[in-house]
């Protein structure tokens, strides 16, 4: 990287480029999987809609812009900036880029015997398609991701730095498994007790972000190799700003997590009641069926909870012991 790099401003969004060979050729296969994959749907009678496409190419977009923009100029420079990057990489792109249901798309195409089909139903899949499994995993790789040797490791060693982009993708895209919506059969008591300690992950989550933000000492090997310049903030006011920008990320990124469990348990009471019902109407239609003379009157009858009816219950209820 260049050391005659400008102080970053609001033009250096749009000016500043780099190369990032991986990150090129992954977006390539990627649009070019989409539109092979659009182009057989539509063959087979299948049309994606306009909204898809745009969402995912704009995922697209974002991570050209995130591993070739402003961001991979000054990710040598600034811890802030190499912070940003992955959040990008990890928790935003993967999202937009699920919004245009690739795994959808290539069910369509392929059908549940296709590999994504077979890798949905694997132990693993369903695993991670757990929504408390993403956010518990947030702390978990952010230590590594922002404690360990790795910043410092993609400073020195541009080659890891391009394989991490890939591999940041793919592991977003598993942890966002929850927003496919394959796991559609939790009972309400697990989609709720799900809820729950979702809420407490809510609160663990912000760790990591609050240990860069308030550390009063370096905790990164980055700052033993980023490129320093004029304009460079110091070593522990770069790293407070990485703190400040990990902290938010890692809170809001739990907010769409806790919204779909909440839709999840409304949609596991209604599918349970739904259950319920359809019991319940079997049975009655039994009934009647062995009541022939008066089945209105027999549904009538045995409807009701089994202890109004019961003498024992009602001498109990008014009082007689």
């Amino acid at each position: 990287m260049s050391t005659a790099l400008p102080a970053p401003s609001g033009s250096a969004l749009l000016s500043q480029w780099a190369w990032q060979p991986v990150a090129i050729a992954s977006a390539a296969a990627l649009a070019g999987w989409y539109l092979f994959a659009v182009a057989r749907a539509r063959r087979g009678g299948v049309r994606w809609p306009v909204r898809r496409h745009l969402a995912y190419g704009l995922g697209l977009a974002m991570l050209v812009w995130t591993c070739c923009g402003f961001l991979q100029a000054y990710v040598d420079s600034m811890y802030w900036v190499w912070t940003t990057q992955v959040l990008a990489l990890w928790l935003l792109i993967p999202g937009v880029l699920l919004a245009g249901q690739p795994v959808q798309l290539a069910l369509t195409v392929s059908g549940r015997s296709g590999w994504v089909g077979r890798f949905l139903r694997t132990r693993l899949a369903r695993f991670l398609a757990n929504p408390l499994v993403g956010p518990a995993l947030v702390p978990v790789l952010s230590a590594g991701l922002f404690f360990g040797p790795l910043p410092g490791w993609a400073v020195t060693l541009p080659v890891i730095q391009w394989l991490l982009a890939p591999a940041l993708l793919v592991v977003g895209g598993l942890m966002l498994l929850p927003l496919v919506g394959i796991d559609e059969g939790a009972s309400t008591l697990a989609v709720a007790l799900t809820l729950a300690l979702g809420s407490v992950e809510l609160v663990l989550d912000a760790i990591p972000g609050i240990v860069l933000r308030l550390h009063h000492s370096l905790v990164s090997p980055y700052f033993q190799h980023r490129v320093m310049h004029p304009w460079s903030r110091s070593h522990l006011r770069d790293q407070q700003t990485a703190g400040a920008v990990l902290w938010i990320v890692a809170e809001l990124i739990d907010l769409p997590f806790l919204l779909l469990m909440f839709r999840r348990w409304l949609q596991a009471d209604a599918r349970d009641a739904a259950a319920v019902d359809a019991v319940l109407e079997a049975e009655r239609a039994a009934r009647e069926a062995l009541d022939p003379v008066a089945p209105g009157e027999a549904a009538e009858l045995t409807d009701v909870p089994w202890w109004v009816n019961d003498p024992a219950m009602q001498r109990r209820l008014r009082g007689q012991g």
